[in-house]
């Protein structure tokens, strides 16, 4: 009979427990689930009939394709993990990461079977180490409206040939895009335009992208507000049409991922920047002749002379430095300048603050002399002093020496209490 009791006993503890966790708010439980790849998701439905068919009524899926000895398996986890999902249900955000390389009739069926549902929020990254083609129903949704699409670092490959088809990217309702390693158009193509019908497009990132070998990237956005382009192997020219453009970060200088030998520069082509707020520049030159890029720069703030605040860093000071009897000759293009910000990534702890020469100044604030200049330099931390060091050193021997004395004390009193 005691045996029974422990046992009921023990039952109703452990249902208790479960409880504790089960009676949570089903939002929480969905929220907490959104943290599990769909694989272990699904497998929640075995800790008891209350969480059976939680997983089906969930708003966010991580899909993750390391967790399957194929795509193929992978594409059929997907199709029946969201044929059980509670009708009518929207998808909020699916996290899709392809870690082998799969042929394009296995991807579209996964896109596809995604695309279903009605997802808001899409981050796909393929990680495969050969080259990967996106399948063309990738880019086509009416509601999506946050996607990203990346791939892996190893992609070596990435600078020979195009990931992505040579079409427009149906995306009416798409307001933030980030693409990241990954490449734009071939060599040959004349102009890519693939934003055209992504009317609603607020948010564009660039990151290590490849547009060499085109002769024109279109970026062509009417609501267009923030455009970042950062490390990409640029095109012969990209040409923004964007009027409602108010913020800009982009590298002068592009690069092509793993040709570490070529260089290609920003060429902007634009109609009307007239929304300017804020422009971000930055020109890393360790190992190149800084005077070619001279003219360049003169001809990107031409272009940008609309902006209101300003952000250049010390590579660019350096560069029109070299050629300051060119630059007294040149207009200041600035009219509504606000403020001018001189950045610098990092300082030695001997360098010397670095001196802005009066060509300089005078070409980006002629025609602003009230707007405020700001050198961001970095903290440098300052050596402390031998008197400093014995201090602390001294001070740390001192609360030693307490803590020893107070052992043998503290040993004592025990024993007396025994």
């Amino acid at each position: 009979m005691d045996l029974a009791r422990d046992a009921t006993s023990i039952n109703e503890e452990v249902e208790e427990k479960e409880d504790r966790i089960s009676n949570l708010p089903d939002e929480l439980i969905r929220h907490i689930m959104s943290f599990l790849d769909m694989k272990n998701a699904v497998r929640t439905s075995a800790l008891s009939h209350k969480w059976e068919h939680i997983w089906t009524s969930t708003h966010s899926f991580n899909l993750n394709s390391c967790e399957f000895p194929t795509v193929r398996l992978f594409a059929e986890f997907v199709k029946g993990a969201l044929s059980h999902q509670k009708i009518p249900v929207e998808v909020s955000k699916v996290q899709l990461t392809i870690t082998r390389a799969a042929n394009l009739p296995v991807v579209k069926r996964v896109v596809n079977n995604v695309y279903m549902h009605n997802v808001r929020e899409l981050n796909m990254t393929c990680l495969a180490r050969k080259f990967y083609q996106f399948p063309e129903c990738l880019f086509s949704s009416d509601t999506l409206k946050h996607l990203t699409l990346a791939t892996g670092d190893q992609s070596f490959y990435l600078h020979k040939a195009s990931c992505i088809p040579r079409v427009a990217w149906n995306f009416p309702a798409l307001e933030t895009l980030c693409l990241r390693s990954m490449h734009l158009g071939d060599q040959g193509y004349e102009s890519l335009d693939l934003f055209s019908k992504c009317v609603n497009l607020r948010d564009l990132t660039f990151h290590e992208c490849c547009m060499y070998g085109l002769k024109i990237f279109n970026i062509c956005a009417p609501e267009l507000s923030n455009l970042t382009i950062r490390g990409t192997a640029y095109p012969d020219v990209v040409n923004v049409v964007a009027p409602k453009l108010e913020n800009l970060t982009a590298s002068v200088k592009g690069t092509i991922n793993r040709v570490p030998y070529r260089y290609e520069s920003l060429q902007l082509s634009a109609e009307g920047f007239d929304s300017l707020e804020k422009v971000n520049l930055s020109l890393s030159m360790p190992h190149l002749d800084q005077a070619r890029f001279f003219p360049l720069l003169l001809n990107l703030f031409h272009q940008l002379r609309s902006t209101k605040y300003l952000v250049i860093n010390l590579d660019i000071i350096e560069t029109l430095s070299l050629c300051l009897d060119q630059l007294s000759l040149e207009p200041c293009p600035f009219d509504n300048l606000k403020c001018l910000e001189i950045s610098m990534v990092s300082q030695r702890q001997n360098d010397h603050i670095p001196r802005v020469p009066t060509q300089v100044r005078s070409y980006f604030l002629e025609n602003s002399p009230s707007a405020t200049v700001i050198m961001n330099l970095p903290q440098v931390p300052q050596k402390r002093s031998s008197q400093q060091e014995d201090d602390e050193t001294m001070a740390k021997k001192v609360a030693k020496l307490k803590t020893e004395k107070k052992q043998p004390e503290t040993a004592a009193q025990g024993k007396r209490l025994l």
